[in-house]
């Protein structure tokens, strides 16, 4: 029988996954509100400026087309959680079919509209060729370093795989990628919005580009034509179960794991376990960013290897009254500080570079943002100093 604290904790858990679902299944008539508006504000035009921009209508009827795309995708995609084979605290209720009145009733709050919308852009991003040029500025540097420190097994040869975190894994491309190279790869992420989607995709998709989705349709600002603002993506561009496959016969594998990063890895099990923790775009999600580094330091053996890349856009900076009504702790460093945390936990620094990188960025926007990251490369320091290459302990079973 669960304790009062843990039946309150479950609780809590269920109605913030319910929020969720419920801001999925408001996505298109949240969406078709905007489009809405633009047609309203069509009208109060004089006819004359009208008739010069008598292409906008036709522009809307297209527009209520993409979001009707968008929210098939994420119909089809809640529809797979809602059978009796989803455990009951992850099983996704049927969208309540409700009139106007009782919409407006149950708005969704703006925050929530708005993360439904990031993740059809970080769906682009991790899951579109049109986006392999923004993922090579961050997923290629830390994949160059990871294979330099701790080559992949060859196909032929019969030795240990190395264990690879990637914490804040999103939307799980990172993962696939470090996976189909033979590591042992692993993901974590605590938000159900990224956990239901990116479950999704890497198991539901049969084949390349089977899905169709318009991410940029939801603002008219910043794009040189109307059909740059109405562009489909196809998702995804690589399914995983091929690249599964590819990875499985160097020894690769993947798995994805629910929580938050200092819950699910501070434990003993986890003490020495990886030979590498990758985190891309990740540590400035933290509260915390030293408890973050903490957990990392304990999770690698001796003369495992910590690479960052990203920014230092402190997640929680903004976040008093966020969530409920207690001011969100946020301890905003510098990257020195950083640096200087990582050396005093046992993260040795031995690389530090600035590079620059998009992230989820329309690439024919007319607005770019475009931060100057950290690759950070940190060898953990151990008892033996650094270790010769892979413990010999860790030979296959």
């Amino acid at each position: 029988a669960m304790d009062g604290a843990k039946a309150e904790e479950v609780e809590q858990e269920r109605a913030a996954f319910l929020k969720i679902c419920r801001a999925f299944q408001g996505y298109a008539a949240d969406a078709a509100e905007e489009v809405h508006r633009w047609e309203r504000m069509f009208e109060r035009l004089p006819p004359a400026h009208q008739s010069l921009l008598a292409h906008h209508r036709d522009k809307h009827v297209e527009a209520y087309r993409c979001v009707g795309r968008n929210d098939k995708f994420l119909s089809d995609m809640l529809a797979t959680y809602m059978g009796d084979d989803v455990p009951p605290h992850l099983r996704v209720p049927p969208a309540e079919k409700t009139d106007g009145v009782s919409r407006a009733l149950h708005r969704v709050a703006p925050v929530d509209v708005e993360k439904v919308r990031y993740v059809l852009k970080n769906l682009a991003r991790d899951w579109s060729a049109e986006a392999a040029g923004e993922r090579e500025q961050s997923h290629g540097p830390i994949i160059r370093e990871l294979t330099a420190r701790h080559p992949p097994p060859g196909p032929d040869r019969d030795v240990y795989s190395p264990r690879v975190l990637v914490p804040g894994a999103g939307l799980g491309r990172l993962v696939m990628e470090i996976a189909r190279r033979g590591y042992q790869a692993e993901g974590n992420e605590f938000s159900y919005y990224m956990l239901l989607t990116s479950s999704y995709i890497l198991n539901h998709a049969s084949r390349a580009n089977e899905w169709i989705i318009h991410p940029w349709v939801h603002s008219n600002c910043n794009h040189q034509s109307d059909a740059d603002q109405l562009a489909a993506v196809h998702i995804p561009d690589v399914p995983a179960c091929d690249a599964i496959v590819d990875g499985a016969r160097v020894g690769g594998s993947m798995s994805m794991c629910a929580g938050d990063f200092v819950e699910c890895y501070g434990d003993e099990q986890n003490f020495g376990a990886w030979d590498a923790v990758c985190t891309c775009f990740f540590i400035d999600t933290a509260h915390n960013v030293v408890e973050y580094l903490e957990t990392i330091a304990s999770c690698l053996r001796p003369g495992g290897t910590w690479i960052n890349f990203g920014p230092l856009l402190y997640h929680w900076a903004e976040g008093a009254g966020y969530v409920g009504d207690g001011e969100e702790l946020s301890v905003e460093m510098s990257l020195d500080d950083v640096c200087a945390a990582a050396n005093s936990v046992g993260l040795r620094i031995e690389t530090r570079e600035m590079a620059e990188a998009r992230y989820t960025s329309d690439a024919r926007s007319m607005l770019q943002t475009v931060y100057n990251c950290a690759l950070l490369v940190a060898v953990k320091v151990g008892d033996e100093g650094k270790g010769e290459g892979e413990s010999k302990a860790k030979a296959s079973p």
